[in-house]
């Protein structure tokens, strides 16, 4: 637990600082971190690192480094075809030594971590205020559910992969990263000034944000059950890997983004 209090007391600042200057110096950090949670993926799923997970190394590199930097749109499209495509050839020629559930195992990876962690900075640079709300979903909906889950959890998730939390602790979660969404986004209002309807708005993503973060959570304890492990690595104390640290972020930032475009079309 001391571990644990320490690794969020000095990560959390240098995080948060680096999203809020944006910018390259978030692409690179979050290139560290999906390149670290890529090993943990492969290293969980695969008896050993592979030559064809290098490619997913490289391609998350590249996805970083230089299509989000040019465009996402026709250098995307090019990239994900030449991923599978090098993937696909990859197979072949070490068709000895590797098999097509790691080239599964590969593409999968890639998806699952670098490109959902991605929408952090899609998110940063498309709305600056929208982007907190991902950490508020995540954080707020985790610490929330732990709490209310100890105190009131009395209806437990039976056939999940978390049968240990409670749908108290859910729900909890849930109303939990409401409440905080409710006054981020009334501080923001009276204090930058912002128009838009930003309170609702930023109540109604950090509701979505805090749903799918559980689902992220979930999807990464079934991963580790399939496998029979306890946490993905050790790279960060009190927390185990950067999966473990940052499952629930992965999967609420696609969210908040595909709800800020459509509350923000909608003005």
């Amino acid at each position: 637990m001391v571990k644990r209090v320490i690794t969020t007391v000095v990560g959390l600042p240098i995080f948060i600082a680096i999203i809020a200057m944006g910018g390259l110096w978030l692409r690179v950090t979050l290139l560290v971190l999906s390149l670290i949670g890529l090993y943990e993926f492969y290293k969980a799923l695969s008896p050993k690192i592979l030559t064809i997970h290098f490619v997913g190394y490289f391609f998350a590199a590249l996805y970083f480094l230089v299509v989000i930097e040019y465009g996402v749109h026709a250098y995307l499209l090019v990239m994900l075809s030449a991923f599978i495509l090098i993937t696909q050839a990859t197979l072949v020629i070490y068709y000895q030594k590797i098999s097509f559930k790691d080239c599964l195992v590969t593409i999968c990876g890639f998806f699952y971590v670098p490109f959902l962690l991605s929408f952090v900075y899609f998110v940063r640079d498309h709305n600056v205020y929208f982007v907190w709300l991902i950490l508020i979903s995540a954080s707020a909906s985790d610490t929330f559910a732990y709490l209310i889950g100890r105190v009131w959890g009395r209806h437990k998730l039976t056939g999940t992969p978390s049968p240990g939390k409670s749908w108290e602790g859910c729900i909890g979660g849930i109303l939990g990263a409401a409440v905080i969404g409710f006054i981020y986004g009334y501080l923001v209002v009276h204090f930058a000034g912002i128009n838009h309807p930003m309170v609702i708005n930023a109540m109604a993503v950090s509701i979505m944000g805090a749903i799918f973060s559980q689902l992220g959570d979930l999807f990464a304890s079934a991963i580790k059950r399939s496998v029979e492990i306890k946490d993905f690595g050790k790279i960060l104390p009190g927390h185990g890997g950067v999966l473990d640290r940052f499952d629930s972020i992965i999967v609420a930032a696609p969210v908040v983004y595909m709800v800020m475009i459509v509350m923000l079309k909608g003005m």
